[in-house]
């Protein structure tokens, strides 16, 4: 026999209340800055690659060290990367308060932002998978989505509130009140503590090598489809901004409607158990997938103010429903002792996309505007609605 210490985040009530704090207010620093970043790059008159090319680089070192950090937090816990991450962040938000002003600045504090923000949500993603049952998986990873949620509704409010009445907002500001935040955000991981360690007498657990555990049957297509919708909420914050300000619409405008999609998604998660009951996991996530695409596709439309709240309320439901299903599909089908890896493979795969996509469609916005972003990231919608139908449909215990 040999004893094994199991590194589990088992939160009293004092922790799950700062932890819930924590991962609304990184949100609120997270949106805030890479909406007020593409603002930026408005005001100081550069292309539309720049934007396509700090998209990127906000996923570049994540895509790095994804795997590296989830074995990590499967072994040590997740306390000392929630700590980097929220000092990560706290300090690219006040660099671009202080030295944001040119290309090569906004790159480099882009990606820093990026690298903090894979520390929290891989941290975030292990405490919340850490449930003994599928059941109370899902139920959790719904709370968590739905936390998200709220804070995407927070966020706009933070911008619409320092943005002021022009159609490019106060850039400073946002960036200083990102900052106070995220001072919030990092007091309250110093403020969670882990539960004790309890000693288990068992055969050692073995994590799962990368290549057997993207074997397993459904992990690819759960990983794909969390990779779809991560890139409609990306893509979405970094080119709605500049879709509006091309089409004159006021930041403010731009600022509720997002907070419309974040409200739409916070509404279906709410909703999420009683659906996932009744539904099932196969015709609730092709059908959130549909949902999603459907709302880029109205993004594609010429622009108006009524076809943008209508696509956002779309998305929003899809993404509401479809990211938690992903979330819970894939820790379901892998052992305990690889959920932190195997959801770093899933942020990976959302960090290449977030890469390679932002570079790719940032020339397809140069060269066929904005708009068409959203009709190539649609089809792609499509295609992984009819890939998670097909895998789950093997599947006989879902519906």
């Amino acid at each position: 026999m040999t004893r094994r210490f199991t590194p589990k985040w088992q939160l009293p009530s004092f922790a799950v209340s700062t932890f819930v704090l924590h991962v609304m207010l990184h949100q609120v620093v997270i949106m805030v800055a890479r909406v007020t970043t593409s603002y930026r790059i408005v005001e100081m008159g550069l292309s539309d690659l720049y934007i396509g090319a700090v998209g990127a680089v906000f996923s570049l070192l994540p895509l790095l060290l994804a795997t590296r950090v989830g074995s990590r937090i499967d072994t040590n816990g997740a306390r000392g990367a929630f700590l980097l991450g929220a000092g990560c962040v706290l300090i690219s938000v006040f660099g671009l308060l202080v030295a944001g002003n040119s290309a090569l600045a906004l790159l480099g504090l882009t990606a820093f932002l990026g690298t903090g923000h894979l520390l929290c949500l891989l941290s975030q993603h292990a405490t919340a998978a850490d449930q003994p049952t599928d059941a109370l998986r899902e139920r959790m990873f719904g709370h968590y989505t739905a936390f998200i949620s709220f804070s995407h509704i927070v966020a706009p409010l933070v911008v619409a509130l320092f943005a002021g009445a022009g159609t490019v907002p106060h850039t400073g500001r946002l960036f200083a009140a990102a900052t106070v935040v995220g001072v919030i955000s990092l007091g309250c991981v110093l403020l969670m503590r882990p539960a004790a360690r309890t000693a288990v007498d068992s055969k050692p657990e073995i994590q799962l090598p990368v290549r057997q555990l993207l074997g397993q049957k459904g992990v690819v297509s759960a990983i794909l489809a969390g990779v779809g919708v991560i890139c409609a909420v990306d893509l979405l914050v970094i080119y709605l901004p500049v879709l509006g300000a091309q089409a004159l619409i006021p930041a403010t405008t731009i600022a509720t409607l997002l907070m419309v999609r974040a409200l739409a998604s916070l509404l279906s998660r709410l909703c999420f158990g009683w659906l996932l009951s009744r539904l099932g996991r196969r015709v609730l996530l092709v059908g959130a997938l549909l949902a999603t695409g459907l709302g880029l596709t109205l993004l594609g439309l010429p622009p108006s103010e009524w076809v943008f709240g209508l696509a956002l309320v779309l998305i929003g439901i899809g993404i509401g429903l479809a990211t938690p299903i992903s979330m819970s599909w894939v820790t379901s089908i892998v052992p305990p002792t690889s959920r932190g890896l195997v959801l770093s493979l899933r942020l990976t795969g959302n960090r290449l996309a977030q890469f390679l996509l932002p570079m790719s469609v940032g020339v397809v916005a140069a060269g066929a505007g904005v708009s068409s972003v959203f009709l190539l990231l649609s089809v792609g919608l499509y295609g992984l609605a009819y890939c998670s139908h097909s895998a789950l449909r093997t599947d006989t215990s879902q519906p």
